[in-house]
This record gives structure tokens, C-alpha cells and sequence, in this order.
């Protein structure tokens, strides 16, 4: 990531004014260092001279795209969770095959967005953690995702039940938070390791192993 943003810093300065530098590629490059200085420093810590500085811009540039750092997390969040839900929504409701095939590949989907974009998968659990109990627009819109993906996760649990591919002693609604909840709580760990990638991968096979595991043993977690 750091070497991303100072290789787009580069192109910037390369025979171009500042004039001359397209929205497009000024708002990616602010969107870019946001992301990293979120998970780093989480909102409250957030400054946007920090921000304008990794960019190699002045405040007023950054506020010429971006009203307040809360409007640029508002947009990161829309992007991840088009990115994170589109897809696997579809494969949780519509995808080819049983339940259990669909649960597979949704956590095989999951897992994959995890390991490609590890700060952005870790951005949803900081923001989580910081407005757990807010009712601001932060705090609704990280809510609205993880409530999007568990209603997704119930859905297809509840059909499993109902099939007789899957068994548990929990509820659809209490194991689709578990599994949510596993998730997140393995970004912890693996941000814990600094995205060590041997780490990622261990982590998200065993919390398949183990979903996959409990519902057709039937076993309560």
C-alpha cells in the first residue's frame, strides 16, 4: 500500500502540475492513504494533515474532493461493502447448487476478498469497534453492512436447516453472527501478525473447517 501511494505520488509530479492531475487520479490517491491511516490510527485519530501529507498535497487540495474525513470513510465503506456483499449475496441467495455448495464457495469468496485487500477487510472491524454503540452515520453504516451479511448468512443457514443439510442447537440468526463474528475476529489476529499471509491462511481455513464441521455435525459452538 505505502509503496502504491508513493508510486502514484510519482506519476503525479512527473512533468505535470498539480492543475494538470485528473480527479480521478487525485481521489484515488486520497482514498488509498485514508484507508491505511484509518486502520492505522482508527476515526478519532485521524487528521487530515496527516492524510494531505502521505498524498504530498495541501489541506485545501483534500478538501476540495472531500468535505470532512467523515464524508471519505462514508465512501470507503461503499466501496468495500459493494465490493464484499454484491457478490457474495449473490452466491449466498442465488448461486448454483445445494446450500451447503453455496455456504463453500461463499467462504471460499470471503476468505479470497480477505487475502487481496487485508486493509480493507480490516477498515470494517476497526470502524465496527469504534462505533459499536454510536448512532451516527458512521455508526449506522457499519451496522447496515454486517446486518446485510448476517441476513444473508440466516438466509441461507435457514434453508440448510430446513433441508436437512445442516443441524445446530443455534438458531439461523445466532449462527450467522458466529460466523461473523469469526471472521472479524480473525482480521484481530491477523492484523495482530502484520497480514502475514501464512498467518491469513491458516486463520480462514480453520474457521471453515469449523463452520462447515458444526452444521453438519449439528454441534452447538
Amino acid at each position: 500500500m505505502v509503496d502504491s501511494i508513493a508510486s502514484q505520488r510519482r506519476v503525479m509530479t512527473v512533468g505535470r502540475s498539480k492543475k494538470a492531475v485528473s480527479r480521478e487520479t487525485s481521489v484515488s490517491l486520497i482514498k488509498s492513504a485514508s484507508l491505511k491511516l484509518f486502520v492505522d490510527k482508527g476515526y478519532s485519530n485521524f487528521r487530515v494533515e496527516d492524510l494531505a501529507a502521505a498524498c504530498g498535497f495541501t489541506k485545501g487540495t483534500v478538501y476540495h474532493y472531500y468535505r470532512s474525513k467523515e464524508e471519505i470513510l462514508l465512501e470507503l465503506l461503499e466501496d468495500i461493502e459493494a465490493s464484499i456483499l454484491q457478490e457474495r449475496e449473490k452466491t449466498l441467495k442465488e448461486g448454483p447448487g445445494d446450500a451447503t455448495s453455496r455456504l463453500v464457495r461463499f467462504l471460499y469468496g470471503h476468505a479470497s476478498y480477505a487475502m487481496q485487500n487485508p486493509l480493507e477487510f480490516c477498515l470494517l472491524v476497526v470502524i465496527a469497534m469504534e462505533f459499536s454503540n454510536s448512532n451516527c452515520r458512521l455508526g449506522r453504516k457499519i451496522r447496515a453492512i454486517f446486518n446485510r451479511l448476517t441476513d444473508a448468512l440466516e438466509s441461507l443457514i435457514e434453508a440448510g436447516l430446513r433441508t436437512g443439510e445442516f443441524s445446530s442447537s443455534l438458531t439461523s440468526r445466532d449462527f450467522a453472527r458466529v460466523i461473523v463474528g469469526c471472521y472479524s475476529g480473525n482480521v484481530v489476529e491477523w492484523k495482530r501478525s502484520k497480514f502475514d499471509p501464512a498467518v491469513g491462511e491458516a486463520l480462514v481455513r480453520g474457521v471453515r473447517i469449523l463452520i462447515m464441521n458444526t452444521l453438519k455435525q449439528g454441534r452447538g459452538i
